[in-house]
């Protein structure tokens, strides 16, 4: 127990159970969005655009709620440049922001007790970060490579925080502590509640008698103010958060009462895995709303709340502290399931912060009943036994993110009434060679039992007709990429896949007919995709075969414009050379 007061040892003990633990994850393969983000849009991914990233162009027309994440863009592109398109590269980096994740966070922790006054602070703080390092509800952060978001806002946001609490001794720290800040907050949106979580500390602590105390907080609420200065540069910065609006005053206020129901469910749905962390789902479609789970929520955040307030009274504060921070932290992720700004109003990667609250609590808890019953090493098993229990659940719950195929199979059986995991584990399928099996789950997405939108719906339709390409069956590809039109006709890649169809059908009868059907087609396509390198592409070929040799060059050098992997890049210039030598 002696080395686990220093200091030192703590820390390198903590980094390599957290590696180790999460080293499982190396083998794994890219999966869901890291396919089309990394695999398949490495090209986009220049340092050259770093600048434009992190201060968008102003756009008259704005998009509905992108992401605006540059230090997640600036990442991968360091990851590519270290690793060229390389799973385990990229599942390196996971792993290893994680472990430093948790070293930060064991730091943090000891910090936090120290300012508090608390005895066994090194033992409470080694228990916490081990209980952080093991926590199942961060495999999908980690093992999932763009769920490193989570990651790097959780890397940041621990250290502005440890920063903040230095700042009170001096204040220069006040800068480091602002800029770690503003990185967390350009890694995810979460980190806009850290002013709240520093505020709440500084009341607990009662460091807001310091006379720079109102210069922090202006600080803060300037780089809030830039962050979304910089943001509205080119996305709505707020959300819509009720996709219908009605003039109905009953209506809004029941309205109003549905919402604050999905909030408090949504509170309870992630306190219990926080506390049961034993129960996994990639794709969680809805929140719990039947009486008996609101009735609970209430209950359970009335107790935690009466919990705090007596802890105040006694002059205990890592308890109202720890319950703070998770009831903070997981306000952003709560207000998703009210708004329609993500698939999923739930996920289990938006526990990766709301974590740190909770293992500091257990980890301080623990080893306060064990001083109480003067029994400390029934603390140290009991903490060392939900350690283990945590391990074998991570260690296990990895092997579900290891391809596509397992990811979805696993995902379709526990979640059977939503489309999207039985369309993406149809893909995967298609992938597999099991072009049946894709079939017959890409039929189940379309059933009108099974819950979707008329996006959705196009999609699903779409990668039906790319099954029945694959088997060169043009006619049902054909009818399929029709009724993805009908679904939806302004997803334009149906009419990608439309103006492909076509080109076929030229090859085969050399009919000029189906050459201009398809030139239709993929013209269509580029009015909504402006920048659809395989669009350009593919026009400049049917130019080529229409005899258009002016349009066919513009085509190709678009298509390498935009952008295209290296084998469609190299296509593109071929077609080039080919024209020129003409």
């Amino acid at each position: 127990m002696r080395l686990i007061k220093r200091k030192a040892f703590a820390s390198l003990f903590l980094f390599f159970v957290s590696f180790g633990v999460f080293a499982f994850s190396l083998k794994n393969d890219f999966v869901w969005d890291d396919v089309q983000v990394i695999e398949k849009s490495y090209y986009s991914f220049k340092a050259s655009r770093i600048k434009s990233i992190v201060i968008p162009k102003i756009k008259k027309s704005k998009n509905v709620a992108p992401y605006y994440r540059p230090v997640v863009f600036i990442s991968i592109v360091l990851d590519r440049s270290l690793w060229g398109i390389s799973h385990f590269g990229f599942h390196l980096s996971n792993v290893v922001v994680n472990s430093v994740s948790t070293v930060v966070f064991y730091f943090l922790v000891l910090f936090v007790l120290g300012e508090f006054g608390v005895t066994q602070r090194e033992t409470k703080a080694f228990l916490s970060s081990l209980l952080f390092a093991l926590h199942p509800m961060h495999v999908e952060s980690v093992s999932w490579v763009v769920g490193r978001t989570d990651l790097l806002c959780g890397l940041f946001f621990f250290i502005a925080f440890i920063f903040h609490t230095f700042s009170f001794r001096k204040l220069w720290f006040v800068i480091l502590a602002a800029s770690s800040f503003f990185l967390s907050l350009l890694s995810k949106e979460v980190a806009i509640v850290f002013p709240i979580v520093a505020l709440g500390f500084d009341l607990l602590s009662r460091k807001y008698v310091n006379r720079n105390f109102i210069l922090k907080y202006f600080v803060y609420t300037l780089l809030v103010l830039l962050y979304f200065y910089l943001r509205g540069r080119a996305f709505d910065s707020v959300p819509d958060l009720i996709s219908q609006s009605s003039t109905n005053s009953t209506y809004e206020g029941y309205q109003i009462l549905d919402h604050l129901k999905i909030l408090l469910n949504s509170y309870l749905f992630y306190i219990y895995k926080l506390v049961f962390p034993f129960e996994f789902n990639a794709f969680i479609g809805n929140v719990p709303k039947d009486i008996y789970f609101l009735t609970s929520s209430i209950l359970v955040i009335f107790l935690l709340c009466v919990i705090s307030v007596i802890s105040i009274i006694k002059k205990e504060y890592v308890t109202p502290f720890g319950i703070f921070w998770v009831f903070v932290t997981l306000g952003p992720s709560c207000l998703v399931a009210i708004s329609v700004f993500s698939s999923t109003p739930l996920a289990e990667r938006y526990l990766y912060i709301p974590t740190a609250g909770y293992c500091l609590l257990i980890g301080h808890f623990i080893f306060e009943v064990g001083k109480r019953i003067n029994f400390q090493k029934a603390a140290w098993a009991f903490g060392l036994l939900l350690s283990f229990s945590y391990l074998f659940f991570t260690i296990d719950r990895q092997k579900v993110w290891k391809d596509d195929l397992i990811l979805w199979e696993d995902t379709s059986t526990k979640t059977t009434n939503y489309a999207i995991p039985h369309s993406n584990y149809g893909m995967a399928l298609k992938d597999a060679g099991k072009q049946d099996e894709a079939i017959r789950e890409l039929l189940t997405a379309l059933d009108p039992e099974v819950k979707d939108t008329n996006r959705g719906r196009a999609t699903t339709a779409n990668n039906l007709g790319l099954v029945y390409l694959d088997n060169e069956d043009y006619k049902n590809a054909e009818e399929w990429f029709l009724k993805a039109r009908y679904y939806d006709s302004t997803y334009g890649r149906t009419y990608y896949h439309l103006g492909l169809i076509y080109f076929i059908k030229g090859e085969y009868g050399n009919s000029v007919s189906d050459y201009r059907m398809a030139e239709k087609y993929l013209k269509k396509t580029l009015e909504m995709y402006r920048s659809y390198g395989r669009a350009n592409l593919l026009l400049a070929k049917v130019y080529i075969r229409l005899g258009e040799k002016e349009k066919a060059r513009e085509n190709a050098e678009r298509a390498i414009r935009s952008g295209l992997i290296e084998p469609l890049s190299i296509e593109a210039q071929g077609i080039l050379n080919e024209l020129k030598d003409k």
